[in-house]
């Protein structure tokens, strides 16, 4: 990486990343969960944002979790009252996780101070900046899911 400008924010998002994960870490500690349960819900809250909530299979592959190590993870986030799993397709043997009320209370009691932040952030630029800033967003999370596939193999 020989031009200074590409260097200084691939070093930006390695410390936007280490950040954020600083925040993820410190705000589960204070409400006594794991990364892993915070990673869930994430993926939980993705899934019914496209309007399909998950099935324990697919949470567990989006996660890189076992079949027992989701079962625990589902069993943990239930306890806690985070997740429901629900029984709602025709077939009445698949199962969906759903987020609770309560899930949505704590994220955004967890993660509301971070959203506030990074809103005033991106009001600091224009709409075709955010656009742009965004597509840059999207390209980066693919390139950073096509190197851990290459990593895999």
């Amino acid at each position: 990486m020989r031009n200074p400008a590409t260097a200084r924010l691939v070093k930006l998002l390695q410390e936007f990343v280490q950040s954020s994960d600083r925040y993820v870490d410190a705000t589960g500690g204070r409400n006594r969960m794991h990364r892993t349960d915070m990673n869930a819900l994430s993926v939980v809250m993705r899934y019914e944002l496209a309007g399909s909530p998950p099935t324990p299979s697919e949470l567990g592959r989006e996660l890189n979790l076992s079949s027992p190590a989701t079962t625990a993870l589902l069993d943990r986030l239930e306890r806690s009252g985070h997740v429901v799993r629900e029984r709602v397709d025709t077939d009445r043997r698949r199962v969906r996780v759903r987020m609770t009320p309560k899930a949505y209370e704590d994220g955004g009691r967890m993660f509301g101070p971070l959203g506030r932040e990074l809103a005033a952030v991106i009001a600091g630029y224009s709409p075709e900046q955010v656009e742009m800033l965004s597509g840059f967003m999207e390209d980066a999370v693919a390139a950073v899911n096509r190197a851990a596939k290459h990593h895999d193999t």
